[in-house]
């Protein structure tokens, strides 16, 4: 399971997705045993920290997380709007209390589907970019496609993602998909595939996380990442991350150690539960 990266992306690389979670907190699905399940509640390590509040119904209230640079640290808090029971917007804040938010995003549901089918993405109020999604008849993410705000106000599209899944609910593989300008045709730019284990991914279980933070099969996917294969189009060779867990008795991660294959670093990440 891959953690959220601090890096946003507005307007090219802002996000989109599509996810179908329940409102209320989950619950195990054997008959006899109804004990609620884990809510995760923060993720630490020694460069960042990610601390998730919720509301009365088990949703997020209040996402904050802290980056740890080496001369500085950096705080951004969202706080989702909801309406009518989904989610509606996000505000960011760069103060822990959330002082002076400002709109960063706003969802577009789909007419007959309970789903999100563009998000868009601001700076100081205007719509710099947005993301429009296409899903599969499971409901899950299977293309999206990033447009970006041009000098005459219209929106232009330059790059895309494509998603595979597997039967047990994993994304197995990620295209990105990249052209020079609107007219030519989509040239594949990368490739990335992925390995799981057979645990419950926390990140999933949180209702809208993937929308507050980022897309990603970190956020998607049904159970925890255990390689990553990157491989460049045109280019030799592949990276390779790998992420190896502890687990406590519910078998949820409560330690993720990841090795990193371009720079050989390793980094080690706590996850705490509700």
């Amino acid at each position: 399971m891959k953690t959220a990266n601090f890096r946003e992306r507005i307007a090219l690389a802002a996000v989109l997705a599509v996810t179908i979670l329940a409102s209320f907190r989950n619950t195990d699905a054997g008959v006899n045993d109804h004990r609620p399940l884990p809510l995760l509640e923060g993720i630490n390590s020694q460069a960042s920290t990610m601390l998730i509040s919720y509301n009365q119904r088990n949703m997020i209230g209040r996402l904050t997380r802290i980056q740890r640079a080496s001369e500085d640290t950096y705080t951004d808090v969202r706080i989702p709007v909801y309406q009518n029971g989904r989610l509606a917007s996000t505000l960011l804040s760069g103060h822990a209390n959330g002082e002076d938010s400002e709109i960063f995003s706003s969802f577009e549901y789909a007419v007959n589907y309970p789903l999100v089918a563009k998000i868009r993405y601001y700076t100081q109020g205007q719509v710099q970019g947005y993301d429009s999604l296409v899903y599969n008849a499971e409901a899950q993410i299977v293309a999206r496609y990033f447009f970006s705000r041009k000098a005459d106000n219209t929106f232009e599209n330059h790059n895309y993602q494509h998603y595979t899944w597997n039967n047990e609910g994993n994304i197995i593989r990620l295209d990105n998909y990249g052209r020079s300008r609107e007219g030519n045709s989509f040239e594949l730019g990368s490739a990335v595939t992925y390995t799981y284990d057979r645990n419950p991914n926390p990140q999933k279980q949180v209702t809208d996380l993937c929308y507050i933070t980022d897309i990603m099969p970190a956020f998607l996917s049904a159970n925890n990442i255990l390689t990553e294969e990157i491989n460049y189009a045109g280019a030799a060779g592949k990276h390779l991350n790998t992420y190896s867990y502890e687990y406590n008795a519910a078998q949820y991660p409560v330690s993720i150690t990841a090795h990193y294959g371009l720079d050989g670093l390793s980094e080690t990440t706590q996850l705490s539960y509700k």
